[in-house]
Parts: structure tokens; C-alpha cells; sequence
């Protein structure tokens, strides 16, 4: 499958003078799909309402509900999953980087696409750090907005090195995030996770598992990594994955009876 709608209609054309792609005006979620229904949708609409809110983008009640009318109408009702991409747009007209928030609504565009699993995401992944620092912006630290060069040239460095996933670090060296998903550190018996006060993006799974209390915010240099009692990664497709190792620093793998048990816990099949 391959839709994109626009508006509420199929489009695949989006004007080259669009704000999206002159400054990555925006913002966007990377939802999974099956039967119909986005997992953790709950999350997913909250996470774009506060984005919205913090860009001063023009979004409001009425314009959250097209948007789920229209997913509503195009998430197909079958076993199969899917990547379904939401991104809200701000529309021009506004001079050069200037915009009224007043007058310029936000585009609504919907991507729907096949999903497969990558066969390392059923195992382990193999982990880098890049030499991309994340970049710092408090302002910005914590939403999916369409500027994510550090995550491109990341992944970039991932793949040349052979890996599954690359970390990214402060020029500072405390540790971040992966290009493209969040790290949970185990540290004795209580798993941490970087705080995103600088920089980053606040996961799906990250909040979920904030929320429940049993994960808590620390600071860890990537230098202090090899100290872990383990690591996992997760996003809102691949769920929760574990590191077997990190610039060739093997970790010790949780076994799967606590896999299952954080997966259960965040809400995500055990299997």
C-alpha cells in the first residue's frame, strides 16, 4: 500500500513553495497500524496537540477531528500492518520565515505505507555512537518536528558502520536518544532513560513508560555506557528492542521473561 491524503483527499502533489519544505515547518507522528486502529493512539494525539501548541501552529478541536474523521475513512480494517504518518503543515502564504497565526491554517497530510519488520528487531540490535552531536535547542528539545537533519546524518553513520542504530550525544557528551529511537539504560534494577531538556524527541514508548513511574530521567555520559546493566531501545513501530551492543561493547541481553514483562507493562505484545 501506498496513499498519501491531503486535506481528505488523495493527493500525491504538494506545492514547492510549501513551509514544510523550505523550513520544515511542522510536525509529524510515525504510528502502527493494524485491524483499523493506531496503537497508541491516545499518545500519539496528545504528543501532536502539545507540538501544535508549543510551534504556535493554527490547530484546534475541529481540526483534530477531521483529521480522525479522515483516518477513520482511509485505515484499513485488516491484519496487516501498516505505517500510517500524520503531519500537520503550516500553509503558506507568510514572508520568507514570518507567519501569521492567526491566518495560516495547518495542511493535514496522511501517508499510509506497508510495514515489515526488520529481522534484527525480532532479536538484537547492534549500536553505534555517531560523531553528530545532537543539536541544542530547549525550545524545541522533545517534539517530532520535520527538522531532524541529526537524525539523517546519524542514521547515515549507522549504516556505513554495518549497525542497526546510532546514538546520539550533547557536544557536552551526555546521551541523548538513537536517530531513530529512545534508549532506556538498566542500572541495577531500575531502568533510566537521558533527560530531553536540550535536546530530542519524547517517544511514544518513553512517555508511556514515564507515566507508569517505573522508569526514571538521568543524566549518563556515552562514556559511562559500558557500566549498564543493559539497554533497550524503542519507538512506537519497533516497540522495545534490546541492545546486544554498542561500538562492539557487548551487554548483557534481558531474558525474556523480562522482555515480556516490559512489553506488557508499556502495553505492546509480549511476543
Amino acid at each position: 500500500m501506498n496513499l498519501n491524503v491531503l486535506n481528505g483527499r488523495s493527493s500525491d502533489y504538494l506545492d514547492s513553495r510549501h513551509r514544510a519544505l523550505a523550513y520544515g515547518d511542522g510536525l509529524f507522528e510515525t504510528c502502527w497500524v493494524q485491524h483499523g486502529q493506531i496503537r497508541f493512539w491516545d499518545d500519539h494525539r496528545q504528543r501532536l496537540s502539545e507540538g501544535a501548541q508549543r510551534l504556535a501552529l493554527n490547530w484546534d478541536a475541529d481540526d483534530q477531528h477531521r483529521l480522525e474523521s479522515e483516518l477513520t475513512k482511509v485505515l484499513p480494517v485488516s491484519s496487516k500492518p501498516l505505517i500510517c504518518k500524520i503531519m500537520l503543515l503550516r500553509q503558506a502564504p507568510g514572508r520568507g520565515y514570518d507567519f501569521d497565526p492567526e491566518q495560516q491554517r495547518c495542511d493535514r497530510l496522511i501517508q499510509l505505507t506497508d510495514y515489515q519488520q526488520p529481522a534484527w528487531q525480532a532479536e538484537a540490535a547492534r549500536v553505534v555512537s555517531s560523531a553528530v552531536p545532537a543539536s541544542i535547542n530547549p525550545v524545541l528539545a522533545g517534539l517530532k518536528h520535520l527538522n531532524r537533519l541529526d537524525s539523517v546524518l546519524a542514521r547515515q553513520s549507522a549504516r556505513v558502520a554495518g549497525a542497526h542504530e546510532a546514538l546520539l550525544a550533547l557536544p557536552s557528551g551526555f546521551l541523548v536518544e538513537g536517530s531513530m529511537s529512545n534508549i532506556f539504560i538498566k542500572s541495577g534494577s531500575q531502568w533510566q532513560t537521558p533527560r530531553l531538556d536540550q535536546a530530542g524527541v519524547n517517544g511514544i514508548i518513553r512517555r508511556r513508560w514515564l507515566r507508569l513511574g517505573s522508569l526514571i530521567e538521568a543524566d549518563w555520559l556515552l562514556e559511562d555506557l559500558p557500566k549498564a546493566d543493559g539497554l533497550v531501545l524503542g519507538n512506537a513501530l519497533m516497540g522495545i528492542v534490546p541492545v546486544a551492543s554498542v561500538d562492539n561493547q557487548a551487554f548483557v541481553l534481558p531474558s525474556p521473561m523480562e522482555l515480556a514483562d516490559l512489553r506488557n507493562l508499556i502495553g505492546l505484545p509480549s511476543d
